[in-house]
């Protein structure tokens, strides 16, 4: 970037417009001068030119003398652009006190509970930020229930939910889980661990579902997995009640 163009750069930074500014810094470079020539050189249209000079003129950033019936225009010293940036430096102090004002006020507003808030979770890094959310919003001694429980999940995320279950236990949260027999190997190594019960059914699918509290969550471990984590009561609730059926069938 050449010193024009940096300096064209700092008047726009200024407040100034491009077209401002590129008149401004011809002026400031050739000296006086009549609008032609100020076009031909910043390429500035002859229909806008006395338009941006007028502006110029009321900012002080420019003069004019008339010769011969013909106006001649030079800048003025560039000490006037400090006066530019106070007023847009007082018009956005300005601007932020307002800003902040209605801060004030639209957070006092009552906020309505949404009925349904839910996020999406995007492969399968994607699913073990689900899980690392599930994480968080469990209390101590709450109760997860989990169904439909996909050997693929085992195979991507194992280590991970080894690591899962550790925090589980540590908070003291409960855990109902029913397995596809197919995954009996990890519903034994679950069968070990404390406040963990394990059932199992012939259920084989790609995806399971959980429940703690007020959240549902949907995992699918297909060719693309992804998440849903879904608050809402009445979702919570219906998918308890299939899991309370599941579990009346389900074998230990």
């Amino acid at each position: 970037m050449d010193g024009k163009e940096s300096n064209i750069q700092a008047l726009i930074a200024a407040g100034l417009t491009n077209s401002e500014a590129k008149a401004y810094i011809d002026l400031r470079f050739n000296g006086e001068s009549q609008t032609g020539k100020i076009c031909t050189r910043t390429n500035i249209r002859s229909s806008h030119i006395y338009t941006i000079l007028n502006s110029l003129l009321e900012k002080g950033l420019v003069t004019y003398k008339v010769i011969n019936n013909i106006k001649v225009f030079s800048a003025s010293s560039p000490e006037n652009l400090a006066h530019i940036f106070e007023e847009k430096e007082k018009k956005i102090k300005d601007e932020k006190g307002k800003l902040l004002a209605s801060i004030t006020q639209l957070k006092a507003i009552p906020q309505h509970d949404r009925l349904t808030d839910f996020k999406y979770f995007s492969d399968i890094r994607g699913v073990k930020s689900m899980f690392t959310e599930i994480m968080n919003l469990w209390n101590k001694n709450d109760s997860y229930y989990v169904a439909a429980v996909t050997l693929k999940s085992f195979q991507k995320l194992e280590p991970f939910f080894l690591e899962f279950h550790k925090k589980r236990i540590k908070d003291k949260v409960s855990l109902k889980i029913i397995f596809d027999r197919k995954g009996k190997q990890w519903g034994e190594i679950r069968k070990t661990m404390p406040k963990t019960e394990v059932k199992y059914l012939d259920l084989e699918t790609f995806t399971e579902y959980g429940v703690l509290n007020d959240y549902l969550f949907l995992a699918s471990y297909g060719e693309k997995p992804y998440g849903l984590l879904i608050k809402d009561k009445n979702f919570a609730e219906t998918y308890k009640t299939f899991f309370e059926m599941l579990w009346k069938i389900a074998k230990s």
